[in-house]
C-alpha cells in the first residue's frame, strides 16, 4: 500500500540550498518515508537547512509548514506553531464583529455537548482541523462514542490512502495508512474509532491535475463524489468527515466551490459543518482572528466552546454562511514540558519514566504492546534534549518504550504498565 500525501510537499535536495515549487517530492520526506519511525531524522534535516532555505522567498512558505508539521509530530507544540505563523499562510477569515459588544448577551457554553445534540438530528458532519495542531484530534476524539450512540457509523478522514480494508479489519492505524495519521493524536483518534465500530472511509484525490486551480478543483470534486457514493450504497447511514482546513466550506471562497458545498449539492444533504481552525491561538498574538482576541478577554475559557445566546450560535456575519458551528479553543500552555491539551483526553495521565542513562536528543516513543505489525505508531512520543526521565502523557495498559537516537537507532527498550487506578 502507498501512504499518500495530500499537500504540496517540500522540495528540496540535500545539500543544496536551491528547490523548485513544482517538486512534489522531498529527499526529507521520502526518507522518512522509508523509516516512518525515525521521527526526528526529517526535522534535524530541515533544521540543518534553515538557515540557506529560508531566504528564498519561494520556497519559504512550504519549508516552514513542513517543520511546523514534523514538530507537531513529536509533540513539539509551540515549535509547531512558531514554525507554521513564519510559513505566512493565512487563511482568509470571513469579517465579522469583534469588540466586546460582539459578544453582548452571549456565554459560553461546552463544544462538545452542543455539538452532540446538534449532530444527533444530521446525517452528515463534517469536522475540520489545521494539519499543524495536534489538539484537533483529542476534540474530533472526544465526539467519536456519543456520535456513534447516535447512529453515526463511517468515519471519514482526509489522511487515509487507498485501502482494501485492512485498517478497518486490523483496528488499529500503521505508518502505511496515511500521513498526518503518523501523529500520535491522530493515530489514537483512528485506533479510537476503530475499537468503538466505525467504518474507516477513503475519499481523497489521487488522480492527474495541471495548475492550481485545475488541482484544487478536481479535488473538490472527487471527494464530494466519494463521499456521495458512500451514502448512495447505504442510504440511511449517518458519517461523520474529518477535513482539513477549507474543505468543509459552504459558501465560495475565491470562487472555488470546496467540497462540502459540492456534496450538498450532489447529495442533497445540508451537513453540520464545525470550524476548529479558525478560532484558536496562534504564536504570535497579532494574527489571531480579533473576534477570538475579544472572546479571550472576555471570558476565561477551560475547555473547547462556542458562544450561545437564546437558541443562536455566535458565528460570523449572517452574510458569510461557510459553517454551521465555529469552535473556540482556549490557549494551552505547557505542563512539566508537556501541553496542557492533553487534559482534554480524560484516559490520559502523567507517567514519569526513569530511563537507564542520561541520553542528549533523543526521541522516547511508547508503543501499545498489543499492536505488532512493524509499522505500529506510537501512543505518545517526545523528544528528550537532555537528561534521563520523560514524562509520557498514556492511558492504562500496556506499553513498549523505545529509546532512539537522530539517525533512528535504537538505545534502550522497557516495558511499561499502567495498572487501572
Amino acid at each position: 500500500m502507498k501512504r499518500f500525501i495530500p499537500f504540496l510537499l517540500l522540495a528540496c535536495l540535500a545539500g543544496s540550498a536551491t528547490a523548485q515549487n513544482g517538486d512534489l517530492f522531498s529527499t526529507v520526506t521520502m526518507r522518512f518515508l522509508s523509516h516512518p519511525a525515525n521521527y526526528l531524522k526529517p526535522l534535524d534535516t530541515l533544521l540543518s537547512l534553515q538557515a540557506a532555505i529560508a531566504k528564498d522567498a519561494g520556497m519559504r512558505p512550504h519549508f516552514f509548514n513542513e517543520l511546523a508539521t514534523y514538530s507537531s509530530f513529536i509533540g513539539n507544540y509551540h515549535d509547531a506553531l512558531r514554525y507554521y505563523d513564519s510559513a505566512g499562510f493565512r487563511e482568509q477569515v470571513p469579517a465579522s464583529p469583534s469588540g466586546p459588544a460582539a459578544f453582548s448577551g452571549y456565554r459560553p457554553a461546552s463544544a462538545r455537548q452542543s455539538i452532540i445534540r446538534m449532530a444527533a438530528s444530521r446525517q452528515v458532519t463534517i469536522i475540520n482541523e489545521a494539519h499543524h495542531v495536534p489538539y484537533y484530534r483529542l476534540f474530533t476524539k472526544s465526539l467519536l462514542q456519543e456520535l456513534y450512540n447516535a447512529g453515526y457509523r463511517y468515519f471519514a478522514l482526509e489522511t487515509l490512502g487507498p485501502f482494501d480494508d485492512e485498517i478497518n479489519n486490523r483496528k488499529y492505524p500503521v505508518a502505511q495508512d496515511g500521513y498526518y495519521s503518523l501523529e500520535p493524536l491522530y493515530a489514537d483518534m483512528v485506533r479510537t474509532a476503530l475499537q468503538i465500530g466505525y467504518r474507516l472511509v477513503y475519499y481523497e484525490f489521487s488522480g492527474t491535475c495541471t495548475g492550481r486551480e485545475d488541482c484544487i478543483m478536481k479535488r473538490e470534486q472527487h471527494q464530494a463524489e466519494q463521499l456521495h457514493q458512500v451514502l448512495q450504497k447505504d442510504p440511511a447511514a449517518k458519517m461523520l468527515v474529518h477535513v482539513g482546513y477549507s474543505h468543509l466550506r459552504e459558501a465560495p471562497l475565491n470562487g472555488i466551490e470546496w467540497m462540502a458545498a459540492r456534496f450538498r449539492k450532489l447529495s442533497g444533504i445540508d451537513p453540520l459543518t464545525i470550524n476548529q481552525e479558525f478560532m484558536r491561538e496562534t504564536f504570535n498574538p497579532a494574527l489571531q482572528h480579533p473576534a477570538y482576541n475579544a472572546a479571550m478577554k472576555l471570558f476565561k475559557l477551560l475547555e473547547p466552546s462556542v458562544f450561545v445566546k437564546a437558541d443562536s450560535l455566535w458565528n460570523f456575519a449572517p452574510a458569510d454562511r461557510s459553517c454551521d458551528v465555529l469552535v473556540f479553543h482556549p490557549p494551552y500552555g505547557t505542563v512539566q514540558g508537556r501541553p496542557d491539551y492533553y487534559r482534554l483526553d480524560a484516559a490520559r495521565k502523567p507517567i514519569t519514566l526513569r530511563l537507564k542513562k542520561a541520553y542528549r536528543h533523543v526521541l522516547v516513543q511508547a508503543y501499545i504492546s498489543t499492536e505488532k505489525d512493524p509499522g505500529r505508531l506510537p501512543a505518545d512520543q517526545l523528544l528528550l534534549e537532555q537528561g534521563n526521565e520523560a514524562r509520557l502523557m498514556l492511558a492504562n495498559g500496556e506499553y513498549d518504550v523505545v529509546v532512539r537516537n537522530g539517525e533512528g537507532e535504537v538505545l534502550e527498550t522497557q516495558r511499561l504498565i499502567i495498572p487501572s487506578s
